[in-house]
């Protein structure tokens, strides 16, 4: 049998789950009936919510500096709304339509949070913005319908990627542009006219990471080319040197040209060198004429075939007179040679 108090303390379980969760406490102390401007400027340390719900009927509504963190999803801008100042906070976004209806909207601060975008409509029905500024976010690039034709005062960081999506805008050339006073700001609170600080900071930039490329490039073309040239000039120097298998070896005395194949050497066990381990060496006729019609190893004839008699001797038949038949001198070890020689 279980325990009688189980069902019981069952049900009281139940009904903690089910008890409606105490409401948040509200960032401000907003009155039942709050004045068409409202100044909470530096009212609390933090504030990680901010309820939208009692900001509806305000034409001037400052909230700077409180460490606002976010604003509830449903957050919108009503239309009376001309001035609102959310800088100095850690707002990272904002919602999508939280401008949808902010027509009569002229003062916008957004400066030093942590808004990393904005959509592309963000500012698409705030038609009536004078003034946005937004430096001190590590923002991109500003969305295009930021720039009506109300738009007098923009600030931006100091920012290449940034300070670039607003070139044009900010020097607009029709007739009927009034372009803005758009400006960028830096880190140290300086302002600097945004196509001044994009054809001093900028533009020398990419020329300089450009130059740079092209340098590598060229470099590492440079590089390739000495080494190929250093490879051929160490193969032709060890051809030279009579490194590798079949070098040439310099004529005899008789002038005849000697060629010597070798396996690779390998070190015994003193230390000292061991001897090639076979040796080939041509002896041709000097004669052009005998040079012409000399014999060319591999050379296969009907009446040329070597014959390997019982008795282990090697002989080559040959219809060619003395003095043209080319020897073979093929040395497995030191002091160990074996000799064909023609069949005279």
């Amino acid at each position: 049998m279980g325990h009688p108090a189980a069902p019981l303390m069952l049900l009281l379980l139940l009904l903690l789950l089910l008890r409606p969760a105490a409401p948040s406490t509200p960032c401000f102390a907003v009155p039942p009936d709050p004045p068409a401007q409202l100044d909470f400027t530096n009212s609390t340390q933090q504030c990680a919510e901010l309820d939208w719900g009692p900001f509806q009927r305000q034409s001037r509504l400052l909230l700077s500096h409180n460490g606002i963190g976010a604003l509830s999803p449903s957050s919108r801008v009503g239309p009376a709304l001309e001035e609102l100042d959310l800088s100095h906070n850690a707002l990272r976004a904002l919602p999508p339509a939280f401008l949808g209806h902010a027509r009569g909207l002229r003062h916008l601060r957004l400066q030093h949070n942590r808004l990393r975008e904005l959509p592309d409509a963000f500012f698409a029905n705030a038609t009536a913005l004078q003034t946005l500024r937004l430096e001190g976010n590590p923002l991109p690039a500003v969305p295009p319908t930021a720039f009506h034709a109300n738009l007098r005062r923009l600030a931006v960081p100091c920012r290449c990627d940034v300070v670039a999506s607003v070139l044009a805008p900010c020097a607009c050339s029709r007739p009927d542009c009034v372009a803005p006073q758009c400006r960028c700001v830096a880190s140290n609170d300086d302002s600097f006219n945004v196509t001044d600080f994009h054809a001093r900071e900028c533009q020398g930039g990419v020329g300089l990471a450009i130059g740079l490329a092209g340098a590598a490039v060229g470099v590492a073309v440079l590089l390739a080319v000495t080494g190929a040239v250093w490879c051929r000039r160490r193969k032709s120097g060890t051809a030279a040197a009579g490194a590798g298998w079949g070098k040439r070896e310099p004529s005899v005395a008789h002038g005849q040209p000697r060629y010597t194949s070798r396996a690779a050497e390998m070190g015994t066990a003193d230390g000292a060198a061991a001897a090639p381990d076979y040796e080939n060496v041509f002896v041709n006729p000097c004669s052009a004429a005998a040079a012409a019609r000399g014999w060319t190893p591999g050379r296969r004839e009907e009446r040329y075939s070597p014959q390997v008699p019982a008795d282990d001797d090697y002989f080559l038949e040959s219809e060619a007179v003395a003095g043209d038949q080319p020897i073979y001198a093929n040395t497995p070890g030191p002091g160990e040679d074996i000799y064909i020689t023609p069949d005279q």
